[in-house]
């Protein structure tokens, strides 16, 4: 009974992973081996090639013409340089087919769309999708279902340059063209509308032909993204550019075994205790405290004024160049031009200044006056 238990087991059908991967590889439902291979009866004139490098490795300093990249992943996350890599190639006359659950801001800011994504859990629970163009467009759409997202775009901000080509059942946006440059981006919100299961249902794998269609037949050479869904080919650890090379790697194992015998080595070595050096310590705030607290006993508020008036004159001597023993207008319009201090401020910071001179006995209310005008010059002025 057990070796029948275990058989019957091992010969049971084996449930299907609903995980989206849409990797070209993968036959589960969401996965999109189905659209890799027919995808090569659209294009019979061009080179279908898989990378499993960044955009920017692909494309650099390569001879891009009549070429199209094709990303179909669950997430698109883009770096500056990957993205500015897509720019210059669709710039030369190249095109882009982009479809993703979730996009990176940098992508859909840069062609000015904002994407949502309302996730269906209910197994029952449909949707369509359709075309625009009536050369395409089916009559009763064509239907996903089973815990698919019913994506779309919810704001479109470069209409100029902007075609809507594919909506929804309720009239939204989720396939659109870009123009940009001699090129063009195509961006679909509902990549799993390319998935084996969403292809397998009715008569949908004429949507993504036609889907498809709007990218030049003529193309020579169409780039399969990999890399934005299964990461690079070969080892993943932070080792991988060392094992990859065979001298790098003797290299590596060479460094190891001496540092582990400069350790054994170095265990046999005593060393007396080192003692604890006190750092010198940094008396200037107690100095600062100290003179504070004699001018606050004191109460001198004439000697404070006095000394930051002249703070003030050697701060404006030095920075700027200007001597402060005639303050006309001629100063102030030099001083506010220099400074990057509007002539106001400047006016009212000489007027207390004047008036701390003046007075026999400076009084608190002066003081603080004088004190607060002088630090908004300080973080008003161009240092």
């Amino acid at each position: 009974m057990l070796i029948l238990y275990v058989a019957a087991q091992l010969n049971q059908p084996k449930e299907f992973d609903w995980t989206p991967t849409l990797r070209n590889d993968d036959k589960n439902p969401f996965g999109a081996s189905i659209l890799f291979k027919e995808i090569r009866q659209l294009f019979p004139h061009s080179s279908l090639l898989s990378h499993r490098e960044p955009a920017y490795n692909v494309l650099h300093e390569k001879d891009n013409e009549n070429s199209a990249y094709f990303i179909l992943a669950p997430q698109i996350s883009l770096g500056k340089t990957d993205l500015d890599e897509l720019l210059h190639f669709a710039e030369d006359g190249n095109e882009i087919f982009l479809s993703a659950l979730d996009m990176s801001d940098n992508i859909l800011d840069t062609l000015g769309l904002k994407e949502q994504q309302v996730f269906r859990v209910i197994e029952n629970d449909s949707g369509s999708v359709n075309f625009v163009n009536p050369g395409l467009k089916a009559i009763s759409g064509y239907k996903f279902r089973k815990g698919t997202s019913d994506g779309f775009f919810s704001q479109v901000r470069k209409g100029d340059s902007t075609v809507i080509l594919g909506i929804n059942n309720r009239q939204q946006p989720d396939f659109v063209k870009i123009q940009y440059g001699r090129g063009a981006f195509f961006v679909h919100a509902l990549p799993l509308c390319f998935s084996n299961y969403f292809m397998l249902f009715g008569n949908n794998s004429e949507y993504a032909a036609k889907a498809l269609s709007y990218i030049d037949p003529a193309i020579t050479t169409l780039h399969w993204d990999e890399y934005y869904k299964a990461g690079r080919e070969g080892p993943q650890t932070p080792l991988r550019f060392f094992l990859s090379n065979e001298f790098l790697t003797y290299a590596l194992w060479l460094t190891v075994i001496v540092l582990i015998l400069y350790i054994l080595f170095e265990m046999k070595r005593k060393q007396r205790i080192i003692p604890v050096i006190e750092p010198l310590r940094n008396t200037t705030l107690d100095f600062a405290e100290t003179v504070s607290s004699v001018y606050f006993s004191r109460h001198d508020n004439n000697s404070i004024a006095k000394k930051k008036i002249q703070y003030w004159t050697d701060f404006v001597r030095q920075r700027y160049y200007l001597s402060a023993n005639m303050m006309d207008e001629n100063f102030v319009q030099q001083l506010s031009r220099k400074s990057g201090v509007e002539k106001e401020k400047i006016e009212e910071t000489i007027l207390f200044i004047k008036k701390g001179n003046m007075q026999p006995k400076v009084t608190d209310e002066t003081l603080l006056a004088l004190n607060k005008s002088m630090e908004q010059f300080y973080q008003l002025a161009k240092i």
